[in-house]
Parts: C-alpha cells; structure tokens; sequence
C-alpha cells in the first residue's frame, strides 16, 4: 500500500478508508444496478472506481474506463470510449469486424481511433452496441459524467435503449450532481431514463478520526515519526478531503519538507488546482454572480446576504429565482453545502482562492 502515492489509487489494497463503498458498489454491479457515484473533487471517486475495476475483473466482468474530463460533447465522449476499448483487448478483439463497419472509427495496430462523423450519435450507439452484443458481462465507467452536459438529450436516449437491448451491460457514472448527474438521478416523467435511474453511492471527505488514521499509517508506510499535534494540525487545515491529506502527506514524507512547509505548498498547489477548476465550472455561466454567491459562502453566510452580494456585485436588482438557481447548482456541484441554513464553501483551497484578491 502507497497512501502517499499522488496518482489515482489502482487496487483494492491501497484503497483506504473506503471498505463499505467499494463492498457496496461491487454488490450493486452484481446486481446488475447501474450505480452513480457522487462526491466533491480530490474525494477519491476515481480511486474507488478503480480499485473497484480490480475487483469486477476478477469476477469476471469485462470493464471499460472512459475518462471524460474535458471530453465536450460526442467526439470527446468517442475518444474516452476509444481509449479504454484500447485498454480492455478482449472485447476490441471481439467487435473488431463489427467495429470495422461503423462511421467514424478505424481499426489499427494501435486499436481504435475517432475519426470524423457525420451522424457522431449514431457511431456513439453503434459503438454501445457492438460492445453490448458480445455477450460477456461488461461494466462500462464513465468518470466526470457532467462533461458530456452538451449531449445529454441524445446521450440519455442511448443510454435508455442500452438499458432495454444489453442488460450484460452495467454503467457506473461519476460526477457532481448537476447537469446530467442530475438528470440522471432525478429523471423526470418525460426522461427515457424515467423509473430506471442509477442508484446513488455517495462519497464524503473523511471523518476527522478516519484522516488522523490515513495520515499515520500513510507515516509508517515511510517509517516517518510525526507528533499527533502535528497530525491534527494537518486534519484541521485540509479538512478530511483524501487529495489534499495524500498531498500533504507526500511533501512531509516523499519531499521530507517540514510540517510548516508541507501544508503552505500543499496549500499553494491547492489552489492552483482549485482555479482550473473553478474555471472550468463558471464557462457559459453568469461569472460575476457565482463568483459573488461563493464569495459570500467563503464566510457563511445565508440566502438573503448572498443575494445582496449579488446584487452588489452585479450594481442591479436579482431576482429570487435566478439566486436559487445559482444555490442549487452550486449546491449540486459540491462547491457549496447547507447547514442549518447557512451556506458555506468547505473545501479549505477553495475557501483560499475566495479570501484571495486574485478571483473576479
């Protein structure tokens, strides 16, 4: 086991912490239940799918990755399918003269790669389809399922005739709840997904008890002998997020950089991180009202002052439902969270960046 490892966890063994979501999620799948796993960025959901990934294959399930961050619509979906049907050659070896025959993809040495389409939505299923009817059974995982928000319309159709012609096939999304995670999970009458939505897996940032627990067994791992006051010290500035603590504990016990020293460019590189991401949230959004309404949950604050910080910052009249709007989906995006009616930015290198005189 690495703890400290910065990459994605690969296995169940470096796994920690998480025992009764991935024993849950591997039940789910075998139930043949598509699953969609919630949480906040740098909370591990891509370590879980991953480690789950091991267990499923050794039950004998095909799994196919798709990575969709940044992914934007179809040809970006095609590529992540691409990539991981690259990985898994068992099933490429299988479709490869069905797969031959469909727009928009050819076959090499190399496995397959996305070329242009005219109809990309009918490659996608085309795609779906051909995997699907090898028979074995395949788990097919879609990580940051919010990227492909564009193509939702179509992408829920596909997924709903997948569901009805392929039952072999078992979907597991990660994401945020908004966009199409939300569309998802709260389909309405008229969704095609409708009485047929994933079941929900929810991942938290740890528990202070659990995050002291990383941290020490991530030090022993590197025969490092850290105070408990500096253990705690690191828990209540990162916040029990796994990202931050395993960057934290690298620069402590890989870097051996001090413990003041650790948590500043622990800090520093979190923000740096925390700013593309923001970024990449607020495009085709209203940046000045979101930004004001995280501005003002950086300190808690309830809904009327951060309507008001709107409104200020805008120099105009809100209306009502427009600040619910931004809540909600900041809300959905786990930017935000409610308590006792009050909202609050968590994540302390989001909460930086807000504080910060460098965010308009």
């Amino acid at each position: 086991m690495t703890l400290f490892n910065l990459n994605p966890k690969e296995s169940p063994e470096e796994l920690f912490g998480r025992e009764k979501e991935l024993e849950e999620l591997i039940r789910l799948v075998k139930a043949r239940r598509w699953v969609a796993i919630i949480g906040p960025r740098m909370v591990g959901k891509t370590s879980l799918l991953k480690a789950a990934s091991i267990k499923l294959e050794k039950n004998k399930n095909k799994v196919i990755y798709a990575n969709l961050w940044g992914a934007k619509g179809t040809d970006g979906m095609l590529k992540a399918l691409a990539r991981g049907l690259n990985e898994e050659k068992s099933i490429l070896q299988k479709i490869k003269s069905v797969t031959k025959r469909i727009e928009g993809l050819t076959i090499g040495p190399a496995g397959i790669t996305v070329s242009v389409s005219k109809r990309p939505m009918t490659t996608v299923w085309d795609l779906l389809d051909a995997i699907g009817s090898q028979k074995d059974e395949c788990v097919i995982e879609l990580d940051e399922i919010q990227e492909l928000a564009a193509i939702s319309g179509n992408l829920l159709k596909i997924l709903a005739n997948i569901f009805n012609t392929h039952s072999n096939i078992v979907f597991i999304f990660t994401g945020s709840m908004f966009g199409i995670m939300k569309t998802l999970l709260e389909p309405e009458a008229t969704s095609p997904l409708y009485g047929r939505s994933p079941a929900k897996l929810y991942l938290q940032p740890f528990e202070q008890k659990t995050a002291k627990q990383f941290l020490k067994k991530g030090f022993q791992e590197h025969n490092c002998i850290i105070e408990d006051k500096t253990v705690e010290d690191a828990v209540e500035k990162l916040d029990g997020i796994p990202g931050w603590l395993t960057l934290y504990g690298n620069k402590m016990s890989v870097q051996q950089l001090p413990h003041l020293t650790a948590l500043k460019e622990t800090v520093s590189e979190g923000i740096k991180i925390i700013k593309d991401e923001l970024e990449h949230f607020l495009e085709s959004r209203d940046r000045q009202a979101y930004i004001a309404a995280l501005k003002a949950s950086a300190i808690s604050n309830r809904w009327t002052e951060i309507k008001r910080n709107i409104e200020i910052t805008k120099g105009t009249t809100v209306n009502n439902a427009t600040v619910y709007r931004i809540i909600e989906n900041l809300k959905a995006a786990m930017l935000i969270s409610e308590e006792n009616g009050a909202y609050r930015v968590k994540d302390p290198m989001l909460k930086a960046v807000l504080l910060s005189s460098d965010i308009a």
